[in-house]
């Protein structure tokens, strides 16, 4: 409640009401929802519903969500992820566009001791929609004081007039916490058609870490996902 409230407060200083604005929205399934290379429904299938308005300004709010099954022992659960983020995106150039962003990871019904919901910054450079270089933060992961950092690098390109193929690496630091961190790679196509998106993607990591996987969360995996905009 408290991080809904604390991002309600920056949407109302930041968006004056009479603002322009453009909504888009999506419904999506996943025969499984990786996250990172790690897979977040236990290489199960996941339903997702997202949407986000974007002002003329520069500023940009939505909300996302997805049914996981991450089991982290037998008293820790989590059956739902709800995302809420805020951010701005500027043009520095004719080629370069700098995004800032702000998510509220939130786990609702979530059981067990340990709390996993966290907050999570973020600073993304783009250039012309091809190349992505991302760095995250997050000061206190799963209620922990302890911080974790990711880099993530992305590329992709057409291949014809509906079909793109893309891939990326990253490093996701989560040594405060567990000791160490892991590194995760990602390749795919995607097909943009008239009423839904398909993509087919391969991911994988280098290892399992203790509380973010486990040796079967990480492992490689292909991931297929038809999304219906809206």
């Amino acid at each position: 409640m408290i991080k809904r409230l604390f991002f309600a407060a920056l949407i109302g200083l930041a968006l004056p009401p009479t603002m322009a604005a453009e909504f888009s929205g999506y419904v999506a399934i996943s025969s499984d929802y990786v996250r990172r290379g790690v897979t977040q429904s236990d290489s199960g299938s996941a339903l997702q519903l997202g949407g986000d308005v974007l002002f003329d300004s520069g500023w940009f709010l939505g909300v996302w969500g997805s049914t996981v099954d991450i089991d982290n022992g037998p008293t820790r659960h989590r059956d739902r992820e709800l995302n809420s983020y805020l951010g701005y995106a500027y043009d520095i150039s004719e080629d370069w566009r700098v995004y800032v962003l702000a998510v509220s990871y939130e786990y609702p019904r979530q059981t067990g001791s340990v709390n996993y919901d966290h907050v999570e910054f973020s600073i993304t450079a783009n250039f012309n929609d091809l190349v992505w270089i991302e760095y995250s933060h997050s000061p206190d992961l799963y209620n922990t004081r302890q911080a974790s950092h990711n880099f993530e690098a992305f590329v992709e390109t057409g291949l014809t007039d509906h079909w793109i193929i893309g891939g990326g690496a990253g490093y996701y630091d989560v040594s405060n916490l567990v000791g160490k961190g892991y590194g995760y790679w990602q390749l795919g196509v995607t097909g943009n058609f008239a009423y839904a998106d398909f993509d087919i993607r391969y991911h994988d990591t280098n290892r399992s870490v203790p509380i973010i996987s486990t040796d079967a969360r990480s492992q490689a995996r292909l991931a297929v996902t038809v999304m219906f905009p809206f």
